[in-house]
């Protein structure tokens, strides 16, 4: 695993600080991992009260995750339950979780994951952050306890007073092992600010993390084994669950050649442009964040996204798909 620092400032949007992403070259399997550069600039923080002694729990995913994936009250309570999501805050001993160093607090607020996608924030206390300045850390590893992999993708960025991580476990989705149920290790050091004349002040500091990942996917897959003849290829598979989607694709040496033959700037592999609902909505997936993979031992191939809204796994109706030449297809799901 490299170890480096993933912080990259974007001064004036939204006071947010997005990463570059992580790009990795293993053997004859391409990786390419793109982080979207905006989260939305307004989100309503929402007032726990207690109204009775017996009243549910409001589940929040802090000022991050919702706001990173537009996720609705009721979305938030419903993933929580299912066991999709972990608010940590929520625990009985919420502060067992929190790392002090230098005068610094690092507390995870929650996780949300399913089997390839892990986001998870953490809020820090006890800095002065002053107008024009933005907080930064160093990642010096990140690792998921029993993940097998040889190639992984990650990224930070940053809303409010919470770090947003964003982990890809490219490795799972060619082997199809699920990232649900393990631990993920996180080690963090040197917190420092970001000056507008982009100059650093560091602190200092170290923080490790060892934290459950939840243990539901939540994840649809269907079988397709449906050839394509624009692609020239066969879509074996299409997984969706309610933060992320994947296709899978096989592949003939011919295929495989020139899907290599693409500069890695660009999607190898056919990429999903839409989902259209039962409803007739149709989601909009070019600016989602996605990662492709060639696995050319195996002739295979994967294009994965991860999704700006909480999607419902079951309401839709068919993907559009793209080319790099304008080729596109549209499979039906039902």
């Amino acid at each position: 695993m490299k170890k480096e620092n993933l912080f990259l400032a974007f001064n004036g949007v939204d006071d947010i600080l997005i990463t570059q992403c992580a790009r990795y070259q293993s053997g004859k399997k391409i990786v390419k991992f793109n982080k979207r550069l905006s989260v939305a600039a307004c989100i309503c923080l929402i007032l726990i009260t207690t109204i009775t002694a017996t009243a549910a729990i409001r589940h929040f995913w802090g000022h991050g995750l919702s706001s990173y994936f537009n996720a609705t009250d009721e979305q938030q309570q419903t993933l929580t339950e299912q066991g999709q999501a972990i608010v940590f805050s929520e625990e009985d001993d919420y502060t067992k979780y929190a790392i002090t160093d230098n005068g610094i607090t690092l507390t995870p607020v929650a996780i949300v994951a399913d089997d390839n996608k892990i986001n998870l924030t953490l809020k820090y206390s006890g800095v002065e952050i002053n107008e024009g300045c933005e907080p930064n850390i160093n990642v010096d590893d990140i690792y998921i306890q029993g993940y097998e992999g040889d190639s992984f993708g990650y990224g930070m960025g940053i809303r409010d007073d919470e770090f947003i991580f964003n982990i890809d476990g490219t490795d799972s989705i060619d082997s199809e092992m699920s990232l649900t149920g393990k631990t993920i290790h996180l080690e963090l050091s040197d917190f420092s600010i970001v000056n507008s004349d982009f100059s650093e002040n560091s602190l200092g500091g170290t923080w490790v993390f060892d934290l459950p990942i939840p243990e539901v996917s939540n994840a649809l897959v269907i079988d397709l084994n449906n050839f394509i003849p624009e692609f020239n290829c066969e879509a074996a598979s299409f997984k969706i669950s309610p933060i992320s989607a994947e296709i899978r694709y096989t592949i003939t040496d011919d295929v495989k050649d020139s899907w290599f033959a693409t500069p890695m700037d660009k999607p190898r592999v056919p990429y999903i442009t839409s989902l259209t609902l039962d409803d007739g909505t149709v989601i909009d997936c070019r600016e989602c964040d996605n990662l492709n993979s060639i696995d050319g031992d195996n002739n295979t191939a994967i294009f994965s996204l991860e999704f700006n809204n909480i999607i419902e796994p079951s309401t839709v109706k068919s993907i559009e798909l793209e080319d790099i030449n304008g080729n596109t297809a549209s499979i039906s799901l039902h």
